[in-house]
């Protein structure tokens, strides 16, 4: 059974074109204020500099459908050279700060990444995995760069296996 007309022409039109996502606001339950029922907790183990720039980046990502937290138990000021890296990318450090690890916290959260190489038995019992990527404190823009990559390359991996975002496809 073959169809014709405009219906078809239209039809055939949609199928060429690739899906596009569409932000909601408060994670699309209609209340602009609300927050996203999806977390992901970024686990400084040493300091907060790598889970901030993960919870900027997959806040900037997920377009507010997935709340992002950074949390560590030692927080310092953003180091001017990753901030810089970050905004080249259209992030902002600044509107990311993190906050102490707690049970709640990470209870409630879909998935904690651990930012560092000790887990410090903060994740047992929790779907979590181990990110080991360098520290950005302290390295040159090259490296820099390079950090911040691999982190959204694992930022964008995580939301597409979310759900959250689909894999864009090669022109």
């Amino acid at each position: 059974m073959s169809v014709s007309g405009p219906e078809a022409a239209e039809a055939r039109d949609r199928a060429g074109t690739p899906p596009q996502l569409v932000a909601v606001p408060g994670g699309g339950n209609g209340r602009p204020e609300a927050r996203p029922a999806r977390v992901v907790v970024f686990l400084g183990v040493a300091d907060d500099g790598r889970s901030r720039v993960a919870a900027a980046l997959l806040a900037h990502r997920s377009k507010g459908r997935v709340r992002a937290v950074s949390a560590s138990s030692t927080t310092l000021d953003p180091d001017p050279a990753v901030a810089a890296s970050l905004a080249e990318l259209g992030v902002d450090l600044g509107l990311v700060a993190s906050e102490p690890p707690s049970p709640a916290l990470l209870d409630g959260a879909e998935l904690v990444v651990v930012m560092g190489y000790d887990q410090d038995n903060l994740t047992e019992g929790r779907r979590a995995e181990d990110w080991c990527i360098d520290d950005p404190r302290g390295k040159g823009p090259a490296a820099m760069r390079c950090i911040r990559d691999a982190i959204d390359r694992r930022v964008q991996r995580l939301l597409i296996r979310m759900g959250v975002a689909l894999p864009t496809r090669p022109r």
